[in-house]
């Protein structure tokens, strides 16, 4: 059932005189039952002009007026009415060079990416429009391009990939002859912009069926375009990250972590988001930490996110080449650990290594028991609220400037190190009379004022 926001602009603009269809993935996902990942964004096709559609409502965003498009805001709901149109020769592998609006349904719908994309309804009178056969492929689970599909794939290079995410998304398979169009169209793929490849990457790793999407990537050659240096490591190393990215990933904290309170993770992390993070980071978990830097710069990220996957992969390096790599025992080794990390990192750190663990081989058992044991540590440590940075000491810059007579600067700095240092090794040392006297002790050695000793 169509939402009244949207029944009301398909009225208004019946009633002059320009019957309208609802279009695009909107009617994909009602076909299919499924929840929609932005339920108050609509697309809508009209024989009307922007011309004639903009007095008709009150709030009217020209969102795309040189293709057609305008945005009608309705309560909370955006809907994008773009007129019907046919395209001219697309010249960069994204975008046609010329648009020109005419008034037919089925023309506009034959300029899709994929049938089950190309499908039209109009809710007032409950009519369905499927030229191209979009409801078959969808019953079938069959993801298939509009017409020839080397042409669709030539004229707009994200669809190749678009083609993927719907796989991982819906859990379709590709129609043999359009998966076969990707491998010649990738120098198109090539062209379109980081940001836009990684914005469909990122909707692959999170999809239901994200192993399936990545598993396409890698067969049609997509995953040389979108991560090159993952493209281009040994077949095992690739397999061996792609492996471990389709990982389901806990809906909670790793074992050991319960308890945890005011240490555990923002809680504004939507679960999709959690898993774009997570599954990003064991993507790129293979590559060394130049290369993996090198590869969330190239993806564009935004900046959290890419801040955020960066600090996931400096936690450690990957232990499929020495899975007997030791993790953090002794409690100052989780204080140290947890310090390093952080604590609102932790727990992303356990689970991607818990992920890890799992594609291990002979190995796999003693890694799991070992990832286990340190989220039982780590969890024991968080509940005791240690000192970790110099946030948490008992004397704060002021006070160290104070006691040893100096103004701010490097040794300030210096000199809340040392004290974090030994609170990580000992946390009951961290009261002000113990660091004062550990600070003055540590100030009798520390030569300064080009070699002079500090009285």
């Amino acid at each position: 059932m169509a939402p009244e926001a949207v029944r009301s602009v398909l009225e208004r603009l019946r009633d002059e005189g320009h019957p309208s269809w609802l279009v695009g993935g909107v009617v994909r996902d009602l076909l299919l039952g499924r929840r929609r990942h932005d339920p108050l964004e609509f697309d809508v096709a009209t024989p009307a002009t922007p011309e004639e559609v903009t007095p008709l409502f009150r709030r009217v965003l020209p969102t795309g007026i040189e293709h057609g498009t305008v945005t009608i805001l309705k309560g909370e709901a955006r809907i994008e009415v773009t007129t019907f149109r046919g395209e001219g020769a697309y010249v960069d592998g994204r975008r046609p060079s010329s648009v020109t609006f005419h008034t037919d349904l089925e023309a506009d719908l034959g300029r899709r990416d994929f049938t089950m994309n190309a499908i039209a309804w109009d809710p007032l009178v409950g009519e369905l429009r499927d030229p191209f056969g979009g409801l078959s492929d969808l019953r079938r689970g069959l993801i298939r391009a509009v017409g020839e599909p080397g042409e669709r794939f030539a004229e707009d290079g994200l669809r190749p990939l678009r083609a993927v995410r719907f796989a991982a998304q819906l859990g379709f398979s590709i129609e043999p002859r359009t998966r076969a169009a990707i491998p010649p169209a990738l120098p198109v793929v090539e062209r379109v912009s980081r940001e836009r490849v990684a914005e469909e990457l990122t909707r692959i790793v999170t999809g239901d069926h994200a192993a399936r999407g990545l598993a396409l990537l890698e067969a049609t050659g997509l995953l040389e375009v979108a991560l090159p240096s993952l493209g281009a490591l040994p077949r095992a190393a690739r397999r061996h990250a792609l492996a471990v990215a389709s990982e389901r990933f806990a809906a909670r904290r790793p074992a050991g972590l319960a308890g945890g309170e005011a240490r555990e993770p923002s809680p504004e992390q939507s679960r999709r988001e959690r898993l774009r993070l997570l599954r990003l980071a064991a993507l790129l978990h293979v590559l060394s930490p130049g290369a993996a830097a090198r590869a969330v710069s190239g993806l564009r990220l935004p900046g959290r996110l890419a801040s955020e996957v960066e600090g996931l992969l400096s936690a450690g390096p990957c232990v499929r080449e020495a899975p007997g790599a030791d993790l953090p025992s002794r409690p100052a080794e989780v204080r140290r650990f947890l310090a390093r990390v952080g604590p609102e990192r932790a727990p992303r750190v356990l689970e991607l290594w818990a992920a890890e663990a799992h594609h291990l081989g002979a190995a796999s058992g003693r890694r799991r028991a070992a990832v286990r044991a340190l989220g039982r540590r780590v969890g024991r440590e968080l509940r005791g609220r240690p000192p970790l940075g110099p946030a948490d000491l008992a004397i704060d810059g002021r006070a160290v400037m104070r006691l040893l007579g100096i103004a701010a600067g490097r040794e300030v700095g210096e000199a809340l190190r040392h004290l974090v240092d030994l609170v990580l090794e000992d946390p009951a040392r961290n009261e002000a009379a113990s660091l004062e006297s550990a600070l003055r002790a540590w100030w009798s050695t520390h030569r300064v004022d080009g070699g002079r000793e500090p009285s």
